[in-house]
């Protein structure tokens, strides 16, 4: 593994209390292991952290907060900072809720451009965003932002607590950049095999389809916590296994 995507919360990459020294003292940590970020997500599905907000201090906050993710992104190499819609309140409006995401969000897009970072929007359940769930309500979305700022991507087990087809996610065709790759029940977030989601058949389409982007091994159930390495060693045999890597000698 030469590539993470680097999860940017406490404790270890505060947006809000980061400082120069520690940011330099990541990426010297990085390049001392030989790895690369290729996306940075920020944590973004819990309070305070609301892109579509209708409180408009909580709303620039947010906004301030992917701001600062982008700017840490491009201090480490990074091409790409992760974001979703954010959620409206339930019993009011959701096209008002969707207007102040698209204007949020377009300001964190003209602002990563500057910075030469582009933005991944994924889509979250029914219990984290009533905005954009599905692969179309992501391609309204994107077309409403500016041109080639943002692409789309696909969290597989997210996809199937859903319901969803992957055909959907690649009739997003070039706009695909980004797969959360990880299996399912009876918990989520576990490493490749330890659930029973057909994985070997989405890879395998993924990859007859053409798809050219990264795949990012989300694995925090908290049975990998206490030793976190296990999962990607399970995941790295998993790969061997079933010849999407070549085993090692």
């Amino acid at each position: 593994m030469r590539q993470v995507e680097l999860w940017a919360a406490a404790p270890h990459l505060c947006l809000d209390t980061i400082t120069a020294q520690r940011l330099d003292q990541i990426a010297r940590e990085l390049r001392v292991r030989n790895l690369q970020v290729c996306c940075l997500t920020p944590e973004q599905c819990v309070y305070p952290v609301n892109l579509a907000a209708e409180e408009e201090e909580l709303r620039q906050y947010s906004i301030r907060n992917f701001q600062r993710a982008v700017q840490v992104a491009q201090v480490l190499g990074c091409p790409k900072v992760l974001v979703t819609a954010g959620c409206g309140y339930f019993n009011r409006s959701v096209e008002a809720a969707w207007a102040r995401s698209v204007d949020s969000l377009t300001q964190i897009a003209q602002f990563a451009r500057l910075h030469g970072v582009y933005l991944v929007l994924e889509t979250l359940t029914p219990l984290s965003s009533n905005l954009v769930n599905t692969p179309s309500q992501q391609r309204q979305m994107i077309a409403q932002l500016p041109q080639g700022s943002v692409r789309a991507m696909v969290d597989l087990g997210q996809m199937v607590f859903m319901g969803q087809a992957l055909e959907d996610y690649l009739a997003l065709g070039a706009q695909l950049d980004h797969v959360h790759l990880h299996d399912s029940h009876p918990a989520i977030h576990m490493a490749l095999g330890d659930g029973d989601l057909p994985l070997a058949d989405y890879l395998t389409r993924l990859e007859e389809w053409g798809y050219q982007g990264m795949y990012a091994l989300e694995c925090n159930d908290p049975r990998y916590r206490q030793n976190p390495a296990l999962a990607d060693r399970r995941n790295i045999a998993w790969l061997e296994a079933n010849k999407f890597l070549s085993s090692r000698s």
